[in-house]
């Protein structure tokens, strides 16, 4: 039997949530590098195209569902994502990579993203940083089109549960059900994130910037989100479960 322990993080989004866990683990689709013919680039290019429209679509759809859960303010977010995936810049350098390399759609992705992400992650100002994500988020829902990814999204999660995780995207942090989803744990983030300021909008208790709860729980354990303190409980014994059932 596991015994009861604590885990001290970034207080995001106060109030106090006990339920089960549910571990989403880090999503990184491994993309391998595959070439096509000559003729075969103009097909890898409309695959692109299409890819990215789908993808558009989704995001004007979350940000219609964010406007109405967590106001238009916070559900500009979405307006940059859809910004970046109309860039100019952006989508000229996945062509770059088809013509010149004869590449999969799928990898220009998987690379010219990566680059992007490595780019945010470079700069000296946390704000940049975090929107690393934002790349993380569109890189994922781009590759989902492109390879036909159909796992399930946590919007259709059908039990009340503590959400443990390394690290939320925005869209499946704005697409989170508020009636299952009690509770919020990360590994990363910071105040600025986008899970914290989405979480605290939504009114989940969240804690973010743990480091490693993903380590310490398993999915199905018994968690106590305490957003006040910035502290993480897991396996509570019987006398902290009435502690915190007051």
């Amino acid at each position: 039997m596991v015994s009861m322990h604590a885990i001290k993080g970034i207080p995001v989004s106060p109030g106090v949530a006990i339920s089960r866990a549910v571990v989403i683990d880090a999503e990184d689709l491994p993309i391998p590098r595959r070439t096509v013919s000559r003729d075969g680039v103009p097909a890898e290019r409309e695959r692109l195209v299409r890819a990215i429209e789908e993808s558009i679509a989704d995001i004007e759809r979350l940000r219609e569902q964010a406007s109405a859960t967590v106001g238009p303010e916070l559900a500009k977010i979405f307006d940059v994502h859809v910004a970046m995936l109309k860039d100019r810049q952006l989508t000229g350098q996945f062509n770059q990579l088809l013509d010149n390399e004869m590449v999969t759609a799928e990898y220009a992705v998987f690379v010219v993203m990566r680059r992007q992400a490595r780019l945010l992650r470079s700069m000296d100002s946390h704000y940049f940083r975090e929107r690393e994500k934002d790349v993380w988020d569109l890189e994922r829902r781009v590759l989902g089109h492109l390879i036909g990814d159909t796992r399930a999204e946590l919007s259709q999660l059908r039990q009340e549960a503590v959400l443990v995780a390394h690290d939320l995207t925005p869209s499946q942090t704005a697409g989170l059900d508020r009636t299952r989803i009690k509770g919020i744990a990360t590994d990363a983030g910071g105040p600025t994130s986008h899970t914290a300021i989405l979480a605290h909008a939504l009114g989940i208790p969240a804690i973010v910037g743990t480091e490693d709860v993903t380590q310490h729980v398993d999915s199905g354990d018994t968690v106590i989100i305490d957003g006040h303190r910035g502290i993480v409980i897991v396996s509570p014994d019987a006398a902290k479960l009435m502690e915190y059932r007051r």
